[in-house]
């Protein structure tokens, strides 16, 4: 688990317990709503209604109804009145994702309903109140919102009074892989991960985060029916590829440097090496990868096959760990 991922883990109790008013920020698909359920489930509220609205998905006219409700006739179309989410969610949590896309004027209402725990419904003079705990999540940064005059100031400081970030899943590799199992864990999957599907997860750049992740998985399963979960039906293309044909030509050798000539005497390192290229009739940069591997496997037996120290070690990051260890 990433360090990252490992402080947020941490700190969500205590964020639950405080139920203040909490902004989570993060790129699209890293599993904003996720956290604001966790945060619901784990709060003394958890009994209690979970609401959640779609800022970006609605049309601007109908977010302050979608919100605070309406009185009937208080628009075209309103022909019946209607309670807001605030009401709905009247002891419980209020989720407000995309909390960016609100409109000016919403925001000024939400900032006071944040600040005073009441609201007007649309077409009403008479005020209303409601115990919600609001968590919102964005995935655009509030304080350039700000500046562009897209966004009130005082709002982005009242929602963030406790912050959540959630980094973008390419910035922390070592969560992909056990994503991944989770992922077929949740779904009853018998079936296993090959050491190319994951070394095919960890050179995968991720655009869709966690969502997009958790779309491959599921979709894996259906044509893995011999219970092997491969690059391929991932989607994905296997990492080194391109390394297939000089794998083939690699002495069988795991640990310590013997890299033996083609007459199995041993050599000095330097001719032992040389023999690579001019014996087994490899390229520089197979050669190289052998040594790669070689050292790897020896970190690998040193750190008692922990991968996050034994790439410490060697001064890589534990993803080339993953890469190198699927070629072999």
């Amino acid at each position: 688990m990433s360090p990252a991922f490992l402080q947020l883990k941490e700190s969500l109790p205590k964020v639950a317990r405080a139920q203040r008013t909490t902004l989570i920020a993060g790129p699209t698909g890293v599993g904003k709503e996720l956290i604001a359920r966790t945060l619901h489930r784990s709060s003394p509220r958890k009994d209690k209604p979970f609401v959640t609205i779609d800022c970006g998905a609605l049309p601007e006219h109908l977010l302050e109804s979608e919100l605070f409700g309406h009185r009937r006739g208080s628009f075209t179309g309103a022909t019946h009145a209607r309670d807001g989410l605030i009401a709905a969610s009247d002891g419980g949590t209020l989720f407000l994702d995309e909390v960016n896309s609100l409109p000016l004027d919403a925001q000024s209402k939400l900032l006071r309903f944040l600040e005073t725990g009441e609201y007007r419904t649309v077409g009403s003079d008479r005020v209303e109140r409601a115990d919600v705990w609001v968590l919102s999540a964005t995935n655009q940064d509030l304080a350039e919102e700000v500046s562009r005059g897209r966004f009130r100031s005082d709002l982005r400081f009242r929602l963030e009074v406790l912050l959540l970030d959630v980094p973008a899943l390419r910035l922390r590799p070592e969560d992909i892989v056990l994503l991944a199992e989770h992922f077929l864990d949740s779904l009853d999957y018998a079936g296993r991960l090959t050491p190319a599907a994951k070394a095919a997860l960890m050179s995968h750049d991720w655009p869709g985060n966690v969502r997009e992740l958790k779309h491959r998985i599921e979709a894996a399963t259906v044509f893995a029916e011999d219970g092997w979960i491969t690059p391929e039906r991932l989607g994905l293309d296997p990492a080194g590829a391109g390394d297939a044909d000089a794998s083939e030509r690699l002495p069988a050798v795991r640990s310590g440097v013997g890299v033996a000539a083609s007459g199995g005497v041993d050599l000095p390192l330097k001719e032992q090496l040389w023999s690579l290229i001019e014996s087994k009739g490899m390229t520089l940069g197979e050669a190289i990868s052998v040594c790669e591997r070689l050292l790897i496997d020896e970190a690998l037996r040193t750190e008692e096959d922990n991968r996050s120290r034994a790439a410490a070690r060697l001064g890589i990051h534990v993803r080339t760990i993953f890469k190198k260890l699927a070629r072999q």
